[in-house]
C-alpha cells in the first residue's frame, strides 16, 4: 500500500524528551523564565527551538528584543547539543522497524530538530543509511503544523521519483506533526505515550514500536476498528 514512510526524529525514533526539556529550561532560566515540565510537555515539546523560545517568553511576560531571542535560542541549541554528546537513547524497536522498511519503502525525516542535531542523532544511531531525505528545522520557515515540512520532503523524494501523498505515511509523536501530516494529504499514525483525544486526529497510535513491520501498520491503517497497536 506505502510507498514512503515518513519519520518525526525526536519522540519517534530518539528519546530525546527529557534532554531537549532540559536545555529550553536551562536557556530560559538565564532570563528568569521559569517553564515547569508540565508547561514544556504541553506547549513546547512539538515546536522547534526558535519558536519555542519567543513562545515561552512571550508567555511568562518577559521582555525580549531580536537580540535576546536569539541568545536565548543559541543557549537552548548548544545546552541540547551538548547533552546529546553524552548519549541519547533510540525508542524501543526503532532500530528493528526502519530495518524492515528500508528494504520495502523509501524512507525519510521530517524533524522538529536542527540539522546539525538531525545529522548527528541519525548517525550516532546508526540509522543514517536509511533515509532518502531528512527534513529538519532549517530547511522550512513554517513548522509543523504547517504543511510545509511534509511539502518538502515529497519534492525532495520527487528528485528521484514522485510518490503520491495518500501512498505516504508518516510517525508522529505531537498534534502538531499530526495535523501537518494529514493537511499535506499523507496518511499518518500516532506513536508513543499521548492523550487520546491528541492520537484520535492521526489514523492510529502505536504505543511503541516494537514489533512493528510494514504490514502492521499498513494494518492498523486499513483497519480504523483496531486504532491502537
Amino acid at each position: 500500500m506505502f510507498q514512503a514512510v515518513l519519520f518525526e526524529l525526536e519522540g519517534v525514533l530518539a528519546d530525546t524528551r527529557k534532554l531537549r526539556r532540559r536545555a529550553l529550561q536551562d536557556a530560559l532560566a538565564h532570563d528568569g523564565v521559569v517553564l515547569s515540565d508540565a508547561d514544556y510537555d504541553d506547549l513546547y515539546a512539538a515546536l522547534p527551538v526558535r519558536n519555542a523560545i519567543p513562545a515561552a517568553l512571550g508567555a511568562a511576560g518577559a521582555t525580549a528584543d531580536a537580540t535576546a531571542i536569539e541568545l536565548a535560542t543559541l543557549r537552548a541549541e548548544r545546552g541540547f547539543t551538548q547533552q546529546l554528546s553524552h548519549g541519547f537513547a533510540v525508542t524501543d524497536g526503532a532500530r528493528e522497524l526502519v530495518a524492515n522498511l528500508a528494504a520495502r519503502v523509501r524512507l525519510g525525516v521530517v524533524t522538529r530538530a536542527s540539522r546539525r542535531d538531525a545529522d548527528s542523532m541519525l548517525t550516532t544511531a546508526g540509522l543514517d543509511f536509511a533515509f532518502e531525505c531528512v527534513v529538519s528545522a532549517d530547511d522550512v520557515t513554517e513548522p509543523k503544523p504547517a504543511t510545509a515540512p511534509y511539502e518538502h520532503a515529497l519534492r525532495a523524494l520527487a528528485r528521484r521519483r514522485p510518490v503520491a501523498p495518500s501512498l505516504t505515511l508518516a510517525l508522529e509523536d505531537s498534534p502538531s506533526g499530526i495535523r501537518s501530516a494529514r493537511a499535506a494529504g499523507l496518511r499518518c499514525l500516532a506513536v508513543g505515550a499521548m492523550p487520546a483525544h491528541w492520537a484520535l486526529q492521526a489514523e492510529g497510535l502505536l504505543p511503541t514500536l516494537r514489533g512493528h513491520t510494514l504490514a502492521s501498520l499498513e494494518g492498523v491503517v486499513l483497519r480504523p476498528e483496531e486504532r491502537i497497536a
